[in-house]
């Protein structure tokens, strides 16, 4: 044996060595296990200790090293260090195998031309060919091992070079890993070296929760946007989510500095900054509303429209009569009033008192009643109503018509508003023009033109007249931000200036800020987002089915309870299955009144006008579902059809195109096919993770 041969058993260490997984516990990290503490996954990413072989560092990205049993020795290896071979096989040198020896401080190494520094290496006796320890070990030093992708990673290249990344799915200039196992799968340094957990604490943007570094997004249960950007997150792209909260961000949104002046150009995402003047807007009208019908009355009250008003007449005893009824209104201060007791609409009791021209709850004293009809009830500001409107959006009114507010009964299946769709059977104004007869309810007709919503709340929303937009036609999408349902180019709908948040008009009028319903005792609040340590699935209370919290929903944190923003409404027991999945926002009926009078000749017994519930089954004379539809009911027998079936009617839906209320097709987002996800790294250099607390730049304060 050549005097400066090694035996293996010379470099053994003299205590006993154990081998860790730096990123064992990082490997299937569920984000809500609690075996492993936040502290703990970040000290052990940032891990960092020399190699007594090499003298080089040992980090998180090679995964395995040896360290010394013995708590008073900090003697450490990397896995290839301590597992050299005796004979090399050198594919720089492949006529001969190298053996381990001894090797002195000014031998140069044959492949780097450098002095060993080791005192150990390589070394061919016939050629005299030598290498160094570190130039023996070069792949495995520069491989790295990533818990998101389950093979090693080599640095291919020393330059910079334009590739794209497969992790984010973008083109970056930099340095590249490659899977030596799946060749074309590369991903970028910066995407390699992302903190696993990230604190978020910028001047517009934070959470109270660390982020963990999701490698898919392929078990989600809802879609969901970027809470930064406000674009849809991809399935199979990094995320930086909290499970606990259903917050998820893109990584580039996450880690970079955002300047202040730019806020105002995300999609009313984070802490904006105000873009209008409180006193150049002195009439502005904020929503949601604490009242369902504080809209119309704010209106109403504060005369924020052009037309006319009628001349309110009352009988010797001051009761008012009214122009819609030929019946005296009593004013009810309180229940003294009236001989019989008042029951103002109360949900936690299922008590419902709709006022019979805006169809919202009558929740407080005083209102006007009928003396003849105890079911006729009107708001104070209702019965105020002005008999001729100018200037009403849309249609007519926008050409200088007078809207006239229609004084005769309404048709028992109501009449479809031309602005909103939605059926109405209270008050309504109407145009006569050579196209037809308008119809707008009461809500439509007393739209502002400019709101704020406490869902974007220092910008200014102006309300765009579907008929009258230009701007919709250059958007190639525009999206609810309530709903998620598309706005087309006839809708009528609220828009920013100053970035792309949107609301059709049903979703910014007829969703109040609380809510009250039997299924919880608390009030409900209207909520835009997931809520905060929300563990698990959203489902409704009311119709039991599952609720998306990329929509608009209404939340008590308390009983951790949720309703669709549809079905807060339903207060009675028989209201329950009216709607069905495919309804969206707002409650479709929600300017309806339903009173259930019956009306005769229809049928051997009466019928009244009532919703559809899943429990009606099938029409009897279509065949068809019932479910969320106009129907007619029997009172006596098992006997509902379709209103719009009923042969004696057809001439009049053709009249006024009421009553066979067409649905909005709504505009399903599709998952794509979902695929296994297969992450792939770059970069020559030793990768470096990113601080993992992203604060605010003092450059830009």
């Amino acid at each position: 044996m050549d005097v400066n041969e090694i035996n293996l058993e010379e470099l053994e260490h003299e205590h006993p060595l154990t081998l860790v997984d730096l990123q064992l516990m990082h490997r299937d990290y569920l984000e809500d296990d609690d075996e492993y503490a936040d502290e703990d996954l970040i000290k052990t990413q940032n891990f960092k200790c020399m190699c007594n072989q090499c003298d080089r560092q040992i980090d998180w990205y090679h995964r395995y090293y040896y360290t010394c049993d013995m708590p008073s020795c900090n003697y450490s290896l990397h896995k290839f260090c301590k597992e050299i071979p005796k004979i090399l096989q050198f594919q720089g040198h492949p006529s001969h195998t190298l053996t381990l020896r001894r090797t002195l401080n000014d031998d140069k190494c044959r492949t780097c031309l450098k002095c060993h520094r080791d005192g150990i290496g390589y070394h061919c006796s016939t050629c005299n060919y030598g290498i160094d320890l570190l130039c023996a070990t070069f792949m495995e030093q520069n491989t790295i091992h990533h818990p998101a992708h389950p093979h090693p990673l080599i640095s291919f290249s020393v330059e910079p070079g334009l590739n794209k990344c497969f992790a984010c799915k973008k083109k970056h200039e930099g340095h590249f890993y490659q899977c030596i196992t799946c060749l074309n799968f590369l991903v970028n340094s910066d995407c390699l070296t992302l903190p696993i957990k990230l604190s978020l604490e910028t001047q517009q943007f934070s959470h109270r929760h660390l982020l963990t570094l999701s490698y898919s997004f392929l078990d989600q249960l809802y879609d969901f946007e970027c809470r930064i950007c406000g674009m849809e997150l991809e399935d199979e792209h990094l995320i930086y989510k909290c499970s606990k909260c259903m917050y998820y961000v893109h990584p580039d949104c996450a880690t970079q500095r955002i300047e202040p002046f730019m806020s105002v150009f995300l999609p009313g995402l984070g802490n904006t900054q105000k873009n209008f003047k409180d006193v150049d807007h002195p009439n502005l009208l904020h929503l949601p509303a604490d009242d369902e019908s504080h809209i119309l009355a704010h209106q109403i009250s504060e005369k924020i429209f052009e037309g006319e008003t009628w001349e309110q007449k009352r009988d010797k005893n001051v009761n008012l009569t009214h122009y819609r009824i030929d019946h005296p209104l009593l004013v009810l201060i309180n229940n003294a009033t009236t001989t019989t007791r008042v029951s103002l609409h109360d949900p936690m009791k299922r008590i419902k008192l709709l006022c019979n021209a805006c169809a919202k709850p009558i929740t407080k004293m005083p209102f006007y009643k009928c003396f003849e009809d105890d079911d006729y009830v009107l708001h104070e500001w209702c019965a105020q109503l002005p008999t001729i409107l100018r200037n009403v959006l849309g249609h007519g009114g926008r050409h200088g018509h007078k809207f006239k507010l229609w004084n005769r009964d309404i048709f028992f299946l109501g009449i479809k508003c031309s602005i909103c769709r939605l059926p109405c059977n209270g008050a309504l104004y109407y145009y006569i023009d050579s196209k037809g007869v308008y119809f707008i309810d009461a809500h439509c007709a007393f739209m502002p033109r400019e709101i704020t919503h406490e869902a974007h709340a220092d910008h200014l929303l102006t309300r765009v007249d579907g008929a009258s937009s230009s701007h919709s036609g250059g958007v190639s999408k525009m999206e609810c931000r309530a709903c998620r349902v598309g706005i087309i180019e006839s809708d009528t709908y609220f828009r920013c200036n100053a970035c792309d948040f949107y609301l059709d008009c049903r979703c910014a009028l007829h969703l109040p800020k609380t809510v009250r319903n039997k299924y919880d005792k608390h009030s409900l609040k209207l909520s835009y987002s997931p809520i905060e340590d929300h563990k698990g699935q959203y489902f409704c209370e009311v119709c039991e089915e599952d609720l998306d919290p990329g929509k608009w929903f209404y939340h008590c944190v308390e009983c951790a309870q949720s309703i669709h923003s549809a079905c807060a409404p339903l207060i009675l027991q028989s209201e329950q299955g009216i709607n069905s999945l495919s309804l969206e926002g707002v409650y479709k009926y929600i300017n309806f009144k339903f009173t259930g009078k019956p009306i005769r000749s229809l049928h051997q017994h009466p019928v009244s006008v009532a919703p559809g519930t899943k429990n009606d089954g099938l029409c009897q004379l279509c065949g068809s579902e019932l479910q969320s539809h106009l129907i007619l009911k029997c009172l006596d027998c098992s006997f509902a059809c379709h209103a719009y079936d009923v042969p004696s009617f057809e001439d009049l839906s053709r009249l006024f195109t009421m009553y066979k209320y067409e649905e909005k097709k709504r505009m399903k987002k599709q998952h794509g096919p979902q695929t296994n996800l297969e992450f792939y790294p770059s970069e020559m250099k030793r990768p470096e993770t990113r601080d993992w607390k992203v604060i605010d730049d003092p450059f830009f304060q």
